[in-house]
């Protein structure tokens, strides 16, 4: 095997030998993780750093025993000396702790729009993690930082260089690192600012496609990356895949109005405006105060002459919010329709304040 990283491949030597020949009490998991560590980063658009996936390969995560967790196991009490030691995650378990944070934004600055960066993959006896700062724009590995919960990420400890260090030091005190020796100013948010530029909105539907497609083998179940995908089908112009996917999204949260809404908004676009009214009308129902939903419905109104109707919901959706640029925008044209000439005009300069507010 090459060597990577600060010779990764011999501290996993040192350990392997050390745990076959009984010297540590090691307890760790089949290394049968390499699809899934590729699975993990082209889902989630981050990548671990090189010496860890080597690890994740030799051993799925697991933990060093100390004579109290030891005793434990032996008396059948597995998951209790797991839980009192440091214990390095398997890729399932990076998968969904990173997703529970991920969901969360938990300790990201406000305004961060960028793929989430922070990934566990080390607990402590005391429920902290330890951490990885997404690795895909940097050439040299992360290092290993002590996420305290209490700390912002500015805050957080310097553990090790790399994990190369780290797993230098769990082997060589028998599975106890020290955790607190290495504090620093600025660490994990110097990462950021260079981190942010990889904004999931830069994606182009072909990569959306791609990571929603992979994220989808890890949780099948997950409405709203099928509405993600979908509207990447929709933006390619293929529309039997992007149903397909409105339609699964439908199938497993029918309570989800953006569903609706995007599928209703296909439709609407293909001049099926009798079958768009049915799901903006869903999307609607779901969320009736919503102006976002309120000027979808009023846009298939429009679309079958129905401008009473129309009307009504961009009045609404403006008494709303009274400066929603689609309702106006919608609104604007159902006047122009009805001859109000000088409603029209009111919207048609309403329209302009508010694109001049955003340039």
């Amino acid at each position: 095997m090459t060597k990577i990283a600060g010779n990764i491949n011999e501290v996993i030597e040192k350990l392997q030998d050390a745990v076959s020949r009984e010297r540590l009490n090691g307890y760790f998991g089949t290394p049968d993780s390499a699809e899934k560590i590729g699975l993990f980063e082209k889902s989630f658009g981050v990548r671990l750093p090189n010496s860890f996936k080597t690890f994740l390969r030799n051993f799925d995560g697991g933990f060093i025993a100390d004579g109290e967790a030891d005793s434990m196991i032996m008396t059948g009490e597995f998951d209790e000396a797991k839980r009192i030691s440091t214990r390095i995650l398997s890729i399932d378990e990076i998968i969904e702790e990173y997703e529970s944070l991920s969901l969360d934004d938990w300790k990201l600055k406000p305004g961060y729009e960028g793929f989430y960066p922070y990934i566990p993959f080390c607990i402590t006896p005391e429920d902290e993690k330890l951490v990885f700062v997404d690795n895909t724009l940097r050439k040299e590995e992360s290092k290993v930082l002590a996420a305290f919960h209490d700390a912002p990420a500015s805050g957080w400890f310097v553990v090790s260089a790399n994990f190369t260090d780290f797993l230098e030091n769990y082997f060589n005190t028998g599975g106890h690192p020290d955790l607190y020796g290495n504090p620093s100013e600025t660490h994990a948010e110097e990462w950021l600012d260079l981190l942010n530029g990889r904004q999931k909105e830069k994606e182009n539907p072909e990569e959306i496609i791609g990571r929603g497609t992979v994220y989808l083998s890890l949780f099948p179940d997950d409405a709203v990356t099928y509405i993600t995908r979908g509207d990447a089908f929709f933006q390619l112009k293929q529309y039997e895949k992007a149903l397909a996917d409105y339609n699964k999204s439908i199938e497993l949260d029918q309570k989800n109005a953006l569903a609706y809404y995007c599928r209703g908004d296909m439709l609407l676009s293909l001049k099926k405006a009798r079958q768009a009214l049915t799901d903006l009308d869903s999307a609607c129902q779901l969320k009736p105060d919503d102006p976002f939903y309120l000027t979808g419905r009023a846009d298939a109104f429009y679309a079958l002459n129905r401008l009473d109707k129309a009307l009504v919901d961009c009045n609404r959706a403006i008494e709303i919010d009274k400066r929603y640029f689609s309702a106006y925008s919608t609104r604007r044209k159902i006047y122009s329709n009805l001859g109000e000439t000088e409603k029209s005009a009111a919207d048609a300069k309403m329209i302009d304040e508010l694109l001049a507010e955003d340039e």
